[in-house]
């Protein structure tokens, strides 16, 4: 069962539920498909590169700006709006990575457990320079800090499993169902501009805006 250490949470437990969202799980393309069509880049990428990038990818690939969302994205938006989650607790961003400013409040020996819903798991070791600290390995560097953190990872059909260790470690599903009955006590969202096709961004926005709306 998804539930066997969640089902019994009341007020107060020691165990704090960070709901993650990274829009890039939405997106109505196959893996595949986003080898092939999005830009080779990372969250350091500069921005104004990163348009550029988008742009010779939309002219060298006409097929692109027909992508849109799964149905997912419409259940995930409803879902939203029924959270009431503080607004002090929510936390909006571009890259995975931010979500350090929700995990570094969290304090004391409190445990946490993590829903990843994203395409890939962000359990990977690269970086490069001086900040070993990305958009891809942002969870591995969490796990380290804090080891008895739980995991769950909703991830698409397609999604990678590997890392350099073997097939990533911590639960994962593919029915995102699953985890509507988690209680959540603050939710991470972001764009990942790098792998979300920048005509899209209207709809990142729209479901941003339904969790805010709900918010307390």
């Amino acid at each position: 069962m998804l539930y066997w250490w969640t089902n019994n949470r009341v007020r107060g437990d020691v165990m704090v539920g960070v709901l993650s969202i990274d829009f890039d799980y939405f997106i109505d393309i196959s893996s595949d498909e986003r080898d092939l069509y999005f830009p080779k880049g990372s969250d350091e990428v500069p921005k104004n590169m990163l348009q550029s990038m988008w742009k010779e990818r939309y002219l060298k690939y006409p097929k692109l700006k027909e992508v849109g969302v799964i149905d997912q994205y419409y259940l995930m938006k409803n879902y939203l709006l029924l959270l009431n989650i503080p607004k002090n607790n929510i936390y909006k961003a571009d890259t995975h990575k931010s979500i350090k400013v929700i995990t570094d409040k969290i304090i004391g020996n409190k445990q946490l457990m993590i829903v990843n819903i994203d395409f890939h798991h962000d359990y990977y070791h690269y970086y490069s320079g001086g900040d070993n600290h990305n958009c891809g390995n942002w969870l591995r560097r969490l796990i380290e800090k804090r080891p008895d953190t739980k995991v769950i990872w909703v991830r698409r059909e397609d999604s990678q499993l590997y890392s350099l260790e073997g097939i990533f470690p911590f639960y994962h599903t593919t029915d995102i169902r699953s985890i509507l009955k988690e209680r959540f006590d603050y939710v991470f969202m972001c764009r990942s501009p790098e792998w979300s096709p920048p005509h899209l961004s209207s709809k990142f926005e729209e479901l941003a805006q339904s969790l805010f709306m709900a918010s307390a």
